[in-house]
């Protein structure tokens, strides 16, 4: 028998352009941050002065370290429905909505109207923060326009959230609140009938429905869908080869490599700085800290939207070609 406090539904957020957005400007932010590094190395012609490409690469830098923080809080997105609380889950933030104290649970457009802003923090596609409303604060953790984003409020607060099937979450909210014996008041939960009526046009399929979709898919929700998508696998496993040629061509040359190498050239191809050959290294190993980190957010992205996971391993592609070309500008 589930404690109160376990988890009886779990309900991700509804899928949205946000964690593409988010993955396109991690590419952008890390390739500037890898080029201006590059620059920095000498590793690549540039006529940008040194103090420059250092305020590039720490901005980039920062950026990128930032942006990839708000990526991964993009995917871990989620919404707990257990015996006493809705747990709004973002990021490592965890916030607890008692369900005893809910005074409604619906379209939010439908109670906020036209107070809510045209635009909301962080992007299109991916809302989090707090909103000044005529009802008070309202904490916003959704990745849908607020005409899609439904609003739990309770006296002690308000909450603006998009599960995946908003049906089947208002269903089951409204089951864990008929299991408080001591309910005490009325509380409005909307239902597929409030939905249709607020103008939300989209089949939402009730919690039977829900329960029966997921037991027709068995074990293989279990399988990352990054393992089970060809062309993924394919770019994966060509950003693998091309990583691994680079530590292995490295491996042959670096006996033959003088000790001194011109590792930079200047506008007009004169040769502007010098280096040993331990520092052509710095090349492979800054590509695997890029094919890590992506391939990585590629796993996150895949569950959610597969353009973005091809996205960014193309990406990793596109870094490993330039690195490739910078290997072989400096040691042929």
């Amino acid at each position: 028998m589930q404690g109160r406090g376990s988890v009886r539904y779990r309900a991700r957020a509804a899928p949205s352009a946000g964690g593409l957005i988010g993955l396109a400007l991690v590419v952008v932010f890390a390739a500037t941050t890898v080029l201006a590094l590059l620059g920095l190395l000498g590793v690549t012609p540039s006529t940008i002065s040194q103090q420059v490409l250092w305020l590039v690469f720490l901005i980039s830098g920062a950026a990128t370290v930032l942006l990839v923080y708000l990526v991964i809080g993009y995917f871990s997105i989620g919404y707990d429905v257990t015996g006493e609380t809705v747990r709004i889950r973002w990021g490592g933030r965890v916030d607890e909505v008692r369900i005893d104290r809910l005074t409604y649970a619906g379209p939010a457009a439908a109670v906020l109207g036209s107070s809510i802003p045209n635009w909301q923090p962080f992007w299109p596609g991916y809302y989090v923060g707090r909103l000044r409303t005529p009802l008070g604060p309202v904490r916003v953790v959704a990745t849908q326009p607020v005409s899609r984003q439904l609003l739990l409020s309770t006296d002690a607060g308000h909450w603006a959230i998009s599960p995946a099937q908003p049906v089947a979450f208002l269903d089951q909210l409204a089951l864990a609140r008929r299991r408080h014996a001591s309910d005490i008041g009325s509380v409005a939960i909307a239902g597929r009938d409030d939905l249709a009526a607020a103008g939300w046009t989209a089949a939402f399929p009730t919690l039977s429905e829900a329960r029966q979709e997921a037991r027709g898919r068995g074990l293989g929700t279990l399988v990352p869908r990054l393992g089970r998508d060809p062309l993924s696998l394919v770019l994966l496993g060509l950003a693998l080869l091309l990583l691994a040629s680079q530590f292995v061509f490295l491996l042959v040359q670096s006996s033959r490599l003088p000790e001194m190498l011109v590792l930079h050239w200047n506008a007009a191809g004169l040769p502007d700085r010098i280096g040993t050959r331990r520092e052509v290294w710095i090349l492979p190993i800054v590509a695997t800290i890029v094919i890590f980190a992506n391939v990585a957010l590629a796993v996150l992205a895949a569950s959610l939207e597969r353009f973005a996971a091809w996205l960014l391993l193309g990406g990793t592609i596109i870094v490993l070609v330039l690195v490739w070309i910078a290997l072989l500008v400096i040691t042929l």
